[in-house]
């Protein structure tokens, strides 16, 4: 069948186009040669990002958001309009005979409707003249808990929130934060709740979302609740993809439960934990249950946190590679910020993906986006171990059976070495690297190269009892093996440093098992502090800067259902978010009357940037990966001066001009020496992208006085480093220093583009910064089905006949190596002469690896809108010609198009009959 390829296969991506659619600072040292060659860095330890599993379906199947005309009422839309476009859109649909069913009903933050239809009703509703757009729904997976054991007090000490509760007396007192997540266990008591599981609080009504007991009294802490998808609920999975809304928002899965306790919780025992605001108010706003959700539940979910008074909303979750700006999701939240509610949203997990991964909605212009750093400590279980006088702290693998308590395990053994991508180690990828193993002993197993579960499931095949796996890179990590797990074989994670050492006693011939203990003992993560190697990318495909900040997310302890024993120890951004939450809470207690973007400007102004990553001493890391960096609240609310704005995006070219503000509201002037530092830049390949030192640089004046109470501006100029490397994000911080030592360093982050953003290419991929990998369409059909019951499809060559009948039909199978704007398919008559717009999609992902290509399928129709009706195109010989236009591209301009034509076909449409299509065809991902 040719090249293996990735498939994501979808219908459409959106529908809106068919309705007619001084001094000079160098960066650092590194900069001063200003060549390609000495900037760029090849750090000893590359980023430990595991392999990813099939991709997920992103769209929830036959059901769609429809965006009509007039404002919502939070930009003072009126109530009758909204009730006239309503029932002209139903009429309208009965003359057409466009059958849907409605959903969810927005009119608050987004006016619109969600409904279930299939992709040719859609299409004809998207013509329909009191409809803005039509927007397929997207799947929204629930974020997975990846490990569970019993140090939220040293992630609060990392962004100052001990400081500010214990010596500046904020709790967060008379704010209300609203939890977007999978509910929240009420009966927790670390959340107010009596620790009894077996009481129970509900809304009072849909309509009145008052958490109240059997008796009517009000929750201590949870102020409201609501659950928007039933209990068993999934979107994908069509046997429980049908919400069943329930008033009852209890927790049964954690991860919410775990955000709430991180925002909010206050210790009612000694061994409990508090978080950040310990005195706020909470919203438990259930979207998820034991699988994914959907964007129009989402939405439903924000319209009822605003009507409820929520100060703060807190999002763990988000769409991957989105543009998001015109998306109901982003579109409903950046309202919420024009209204005074602050959004707080994770920046995504997918630092794996490579660059430009941020999710949607955190790459929302007016909300706070939050990357992820590792804790400086963690509670970890010891293991003994004979031969050596320190005991051996692990971390247990979710998914699998913990390791016991009392006893000694078999002894340890290790599988083959094999040689995987250059590097030679005990990777035990292959289930033949286990062909000599011992039955019976524990397996000792390197990370790197696949994922937990296959090296996982190899051991265990092999006959291991147990799966030790030891880190590539220092210090311990939080790992799963999925839903791997098979019962008596345990599995846990050590560091890289007790894996090599035990790992040697092994080489040499020295029998080596483990003692399991109860012992447990908190200790110094090596790599705390630094941002978290899931942490996603940014800029926003706009070119816009994000994420904002950085926050505390890898292996972070807090509440979880006492169901699930109370406690646990997550990570990812969906940690760091609502650190920033509750650190939000702390600061519009402090100070009332903060619009969302000066909250942001606050935050971002005193963050401390963390060194890179992948190699501290090289450099600080991407502006555009922690944001500022680290908030420090207890900065935020002592400081008497400020800067705005809090964040420059340059855009693309060679480099900006801006203008920044700083505000002193102190009783004495103040003197800022002005300064630049850049931050590690990335290059070339989108995927695993080459890393560079900073070579930016900043014009601006030596000095600044700004006078008590007053304000002083400061023109700057922001140069890009201009090594001429392809798809090169660069980023720094302009800071500014008082010659006050009693007042902060005030700082702005800035990120841009080096070069024209136009030149990026879309069919392709950059495999180095100087080979560059074609990527053309294909058209394919499909050829059989998988075992799952999914079409498996093959390029098709020059000739190939479609009878557009029982699936028989074209598909055009596109990578995208950057985001397009814009995209339209003509199909062309190559007898008559004719072109026919058979497809017209807009804001476009890119591809999730080099090897992923999205599915187009043409059912030999024209698209609505182009003429009265969709229609079958004429019988005959047909190229399909596909333009996609660039990321910022101007539609207008031929330049910023690129183009492809298929091979010849024959199109047999007279089995059409001038019907359109019955349904959605369906499409799930899967491997060629």
């Amino acid at each position: 069948m040719g090249d293996e390829h990735r498939i994501d296969r979808r219908t459409t991506l959106k529908l809106a186009s068919v309705v007619g659619l001084g001094a000079v600072f160098s960066g650092t040292a590194l900069a001063d040669t200003n060549s390609r060659d000495d900037l760029s860095v090849d750090p000893e330890r590359s980023p430990p990002w595991e392999s990813r599993d099939d991709l997920p379906d992103r769209w929830a199947r036959n059901r769609w958001f429809v965006e009509l005309d007039a404002p919502p009422t939070a930009r003072g839309g009126n109530v009758h309009a909204h009730a006239s476009e309503r029932a002209n859109l139903r009429a309208q649909a009965r003359r057409e005979e466009a059958q849907f069913t409605e959903q969810f009903d927005y009119t608050t933050l987004w006016n619109g409707l969600s409904v279930d239809a299939d992709l040719a009703t859609a299409i004809t509703v998207s013509t329909f003249e009191s409809v803005n757009a039509v927007y397929p729904v997207a799947i929204v997976d629930r974020p997975e808990p990846e490990d569970a054991s019993p140090a939220l007090d040293t992630a609060l000490e990392m962004t100052g929130a001990a400081t500010a509760q214990s010596e500046l007396g904020y709790s967060g007192a008379g704010q209300r934060v609203a939890v977007v997540d999978t509910g929240i266990d009420y009966n927790h008591p670390d959340l107010g709740g009596s620790g009894n599981q077996n009481e129970t609080y509900t809304a009072v009504a849909e309509h009145d979302r008052t958490l109240t007991d059997p008796d009517g009294e009000h929750h201590p802490r949870i102020s409201h609740g609501w659950d928007y998808v039933g209990e068993g609920f999934d979107t994908g999975d069509p046997a429980t993809s049908e919400p069943n809304p329930s008033p009852d928002p209890m927790d049964r899965q954690g991860h919410g439960t775990h955000v709430a306790g991180i925002v909010g919780a206050d210790a009612a025992a000694e061994d409990g934990v508090s978080g950040v605001a310990p005195d706020t108010a909470l919203g438990a706003y259930k979207i998820f249950d034991v699988g994914s959700s959907s964007a129009d539940i989402i939405v439903a979910a924000l319209e009822d946190a605003y009507e409820d008074g929520m100060d703060i909303i807190n999002m763990s979750l988000g769409a991957t590679l989105a543009w998001g700006q015109e998306y109901p999701t982003t579109a409903a939240s950046n309202e919420l910020a024009a209204q005074g509610v602050v959004v707080v949203n994770s920046a995504g997990n997918d630092g794996g993906l490579g660059t430009w991964s941020m999710s949607a909605p955190a790459n929302g212009h007016d909300i706070i986006s939050v990357a992820s750093a590792e804790n400086t400590h963690l509670e970890a279980q010891l293991f003994g171990v004979d031969h050596r006088t320190e005991p051996v702290p692990y971390l247990e693998m979710t998914g699998a059976e913990r390791p016991p308590t009392e006893g000694e395990s078999a002894p340890l053994a290790l599988p083959s070495a094999s040689e995987l991508e250059g590097e030679s180690g005990y990777f035990g990828c292959d289930s033949s690297d286990f062909d000599e193993f011992p039955e019976g002993h524990v397996a000792l197993i390197e990370r790197g190269h696949c994922s937990f579960a296959q090296k996982y499931l190899n051991a265990v095949e092999a006959g291991a009892t147990g799966v030790v796996i030891y880190n590539n890179v220092s210090g311990l990590f939080s790992g799963t093996v999925q839903d791997a797990g098979v019962d008596g074989v345990w599995s846990a994670g050590i560091s890289d440093t007790d894996g090599q050492s035990l790992a040697t006693l092994l080489e040499d011939g020295t029998d080596v098992s483990l003692e399991f203990t109860s012992d447990a003992a908190t200790v110094p993560n090596p790599n705390g502090g630094l941002l978290s190697d899931f942490s996603s990318y940014g800029q926003d495909v706009e070119l816009e800067f994000g994420p904002s900040v950085t926050a505390p997310g890898g292996l972070i302890t807090s509440t979880y259902p006492l169901a699930l024993d109370g406690y646990a120890m997550l990570s990812g951004t969906s940690m760091s978010a609502p650190h920033v939450a509750g650190a939000v809470a702390l600061l519009c207690e402090s100070e009332s009357g903060l619009d969302p973007v000066e909250v942001r400007d606050r935050l971002q102004n005193t963050a401390e940037p963390a060194p890179w990553s992948l190699a501290p001493d090289l450099g600080l890391d991407h502006s555009f990966r922690q944001g500022a960096g680290m908030i420090q609240i207890d900065e935020v609310i002592e400081a008497n001066q400020r800067v705005s704005p809090g964040q420059i995006a340059v855009g693309d070219g060679s480099g900006t001009d801006a203008t920044v503000t700083i505000r002193n509201d102190g009783d004495e002037e103040l003197v800022y020496s002005i300064g630049h530092v850049g931050t590690i830049g990335t290059a070339g390949n989108t995927f695993a992208p080459s890393f560079y030192g900073a070579g930016s640089t900043l014009e601006a004046p030596e000095t600044v006085a700004v006078p008590a109470g007053g304000a002083a501006e400061v023109d700057v100029r922001l140069t890009a480093p201009a090594l001429g490397l392809p798809n090169h994000q660069y980023g720094g911080y302009i800071e500014f220093d008082p010659a006050d030592e009693t007042a902060a360093t005030l700082r702005v982050p800035y990120a841009g583009y080096d070069g024209d953003y136009h030149d990026l290419p879309l069919f392709g991929y950059y495999e180095s910064v100087d080979e560059f990998v074609e990527r053309e369409p294909r058209v394919s059909a499909i050829v059989g089905e998988d075992e799952d019951g999914n079409p498996i499809t093959e390029p098709v060559g020059e000739g190939h006949e479609f009878t557009v009948a029982d699936g028989d039909y074209p598909i055009v199978e596109a990578f995208f190596g950057h985001f397009p704007r814009e995209m339209r398919i003509y199909a062309v008559d190559q007898k008559r002469g004719h072109e026919y717009l058979v497809m017209e999609d807009r804001y476009l992902s890119r591809s999730e690896s080099p090897d992923t290509y999205y599915e187009f399928p043409w059912m030999g129709l024209t698209q609505a809108g182009e003429s009265d009706n969709t229609r079958p195109v004429p019988k005959g010989t047909y190229t399909l010609k596909v333009e996609v236009l660039h990321t910022l591209g101007e539609p207008e301009n031929e330049d910023h198009w690129e183009t492809w034509q298929s091979p010849e076909f024959e199109l047999d449409t007279r089995r059409i009959g001038g019907q359109r299509p019955a349904s959605t065809p369906a499409f799930a991902s899967a491997d060629e």
